[in-house]
């Protein structure tokens, strides 16, 4: 009897997850504090078990914090926020509050104007859009290795 191994594929927000730990390690907060913490914020509603695998992984020696925050007064200690697809209205305006801070906002809502980076579907796969004009806005800067990864780069 031959045994047949099914690779299985991994849960969508693992990737996610994976996929917010390396948007953080390809961008430069200029005024950030390389000892203490890096806050990852989940606006209202985070991952699950894939927001809690980032939990204390170390990034440019900071330890990585994930928490919920539901307000915008409480996402400004954060360098990350991720807005999940279902916060249409309330992702914009806390995009609106947060403009101009340094925090990458990282939203899954393609209806969502002013996010820094964007994560879709696209043919099956995880992909992502990078808004450079309101990053620059931020006063952040993300790698050339990060823009070459976009699916697109709006100006």
């Amino acid at each position: 009897m031959v045994s047949l191994l099914k690779a299985e594929a991994l849960p969508e927000y693992t990737i996610k997850a994976a996929y917010l730990y390396n948007f953080a390690l390809l961008t430069d907060w200029h005024n950030g504090d390389p000892s203490g913490e890096f806050n990852i914020c989940f606006y209202k509603e985070d991952m699950g078990s894939a927001s809690n695998a980032l939990n204390n992984k170390m990034l440019r020696n900071q330890k990585v914090k994930v928490s919920t925050v539901s307000t915008p007064e409480a996402a400004k200690g954060c360098q990350m926020v991720f807005i999940r697809e279902s916060e249409g209205q309330s992702g914009e305006k806390l995009i609106q509050k947060l403009s101009g801070s340094s925090i990458l906002i990282v939203s899954e809502n393609p209806n969502i104007n002013d996010s820094h980076i964007t994560m879709l579907r696209d043919n099956h796969k995880i992909a992502f859009d990078i808004n450079l004009k309101s990053i620059k806005v931020s006063e952040l800067s993300v790698s050339s290795r990060l823009l070459k990864l976009a699916r697109r780069v709006e100006p």
